[in-house]
């Protein structure tokens, strides 16, 4: 892709690109004296960029040395030079997304389980697909990501998950149909590269992105340490015991997490109150008990429902807990929580609250800002546009496919 091919000039290559990606708009002294590459390199390095169109100049805007009379020249992304592929599989369905190389979205797609059969996963991803590339020019396209729930064998190509919609997954199949290089990763490891990526302006190095939702997942984000992760138990905050005598979780442990807070399992319980009895007020909200979403468990808790105001209460205070521990052994800078649980207002304030509460046995502690974010189906998908970006565009020294 670029003009030179040593390890050493790519790996400088990667720095300038991240580094355009987070400022935005920069110079290329700014760029310089942050990586430490000399003027002479910076110039090569952003003529061959510019060469590939990926960047461009957009005008002299920032003074140089006071009273010099020079101004250097900004430099930014060229984000019409290409499109990302971004396509998330989640217990909703399948959702497909093309974005520009900032991750704005050109066009977006999704298709529910009930629309296909998930046997024949891969065929239908491929037909999806090809609908959707029929409105952007294919030959423009750096990658597709993919972001699933779980993990991924890159060895079998297929999803390490004892759910058994996903067993029929194979990447092998889907990717044959098409010209350009594709990348998986986990849904939520996907969703926080989404933000340091395509959100910079509000994003540190450091955060924690919760994701709660069929099950419950955290993200421990570091920029200086970007890559795939091997170990497969990290970021399973969900399956971390709360109570040794509490309900048996469908991974064989008892009292996880994810049994108290988790959409999987309210809707569970809330579907079981339905047949158990005549009179809860489910039965006021819908006909039959598969019709009980997660928008259903919120508004029986807003109408007074006693099992779920005690219930959700509860796991509010443990998910707090188990956040505020985290706080505790981790170096981060933000925590970000996103569920479609959490757009209930009292929720929210809830949860923010309960944190706080947690860490105030040390007087002098900062608070770490907590962003609840505006839950978006196509968040993972987005995500998985800026895991494609960094493995096919940026391709950072230190990540690692």
């Amino acid at each position: 892709m670029y003009k030179k091919k040593s390890d050493v000039y790519s790996q400088h290559v990667s720095s300038v690109l991240e580094f355009i990606y987070r400022k935005q708009k920069t110079s290329r002294i700014e760029i310089a004296n942050a990586t430490g590459l000399t003027p002479a390199l910076m110039t090569e390095i952003t003529g061959d960029l510019k060469s590939q169109n990926l960047i461009v100049e957009i005008g002299d805007e920032i003074s140089n040395a006071p009273g010099s009379g020079r101004k250097r020249k900004l430099l930014t992304l060229n984000a019409s030079a290409g499109y990302l592929i971004g396509i998330e599989l989640n217990m909703r369905g399948i959702f497909f997304v093309i974005t520009d190389l900032s991750g704005k979205v050109i066009t977006e797609a999704h298709e529910t389980f009930s629309s296909y059969d998930v046997n024949n996963i891969n065929s239908e991803i491929v037909l999806q697909l090809n609908l959707l590339l029929k409105k952007v020019d294919p030959s423009k396209i750096f990658g597709a990501g993919i972001a699933i729930p779980g993990h991924f064998d890159y060895d079998s190509q297929t999803i390490i998950s004892n759910n058994p919609l996903w067993k029929a997954f194979n990447l092998k199949e889907i990717s044959v149909y098409f010209p350009f290089p594709f990348i998986v990763n986990n849904n939520v490891e996907c969703m926080s590269l989404g933000e340091y990526l395509f959100q910079a302006k509000n994003s540190p190095d450091k955060f924690l992105f919760y994701h709660i939702g069929h099950g419950l997942f955290c993200s421990f984000f570091n920029a200086e340490q970007l890559g795939i992760k091997n170990n497969y138990y990290i970021g399973e905050v969900g399956h971390t015991v709360v109570d040794i005598n509490g309900p048996l979780c469908e991974c064989g442990k008892r009292g996880c997490l994810q049994t108290y807070i988790s959409e999987s399992w309210l809707i569970k319980n809330a579907r079981f109150l339905f047949h158990q009895s005549s009179s809860s007020i489910f039965r006021s909200l819908v006909d039959n008990a598969e019709a009980i979403d997660i928008d259903t468990v919120i508004k029986a808790y807003e109408l007074g429902d006693p099992y779920f105001n005690t219930q959700i209460d509860l796991g509010i205070r443990l998910l707090s807990v188990s956040v505020a521990n985290t706080l505790i052994i981790q170096d981060i800078d933000k925590i970000y929580l996103n569920s479609r649980l959490f757009r209930h207002d009292s929720f929210q304030n809830q949860l923010t609250t309960l944190i706080q509460e947690q860490l105030n046995f040390i007087p002098t502690k900062r608070n770490i800002e907590i962003e609840i974010t505006q839950f978006d189906d196509y968040r993972g998908a987005i995500g998985a546009c800026a895991l494609a970006s960094f493995a096919f565009l940026i391709k950072n020294k230190h990540f690692d496919i």
